[in-house]
């Protein structure tokens, strides 16, 4: 890494509009998919990982909702946040503003 990345990556940063399930990386995704009983398209996070290479919207909005399909409890949402929350700190960001949809099916404690 050249000095001048260097020195952009230790910059604190902002999140100033992130949709949480946009942060759901392929191995997680697995991992809750077969913890829910979901099955998915994706035999592993390998293949997973190469279908999130879209070509346009319509195939960015097809992966996105079959990926984003696997969080269904209150506990999938707390470890994709904690899963986004440590590789943020890592790269330095010091604010989220942070959204998230909900599948009407899921239902959080009050």
């Amino acid at each position: 890494m050249n000095s001048l990345a260097g020195f952009i990556a230790g910059l604190p940063k902002a999140e100033l509009h992130l949709h949480l399930e946009g942060t759901l990386q392929p191995e997680l995704m697995i991992a809750i998919g077969k913890r829910n009983g979901v099955s998915l398209p994706f035999p592993d996070a390998k293949a997973a990982r190469k279908a999130y290479h879209f070509s346009d919207l319509q195939s960015f909005l097809d992966i996105y909702y079959r990926s984003t399909a696997v969080l269904i409890t209150e506990e999938d949402f707390y470890d994709l946040t904690i899963a986004y929350l440590r590789k943020a700190a890592s790269q330095h960001v010091r604010h989220a503003a942070i959204f998230f949809l909900t599948n009407t099916s899921v239902n959080f404690p009050r």
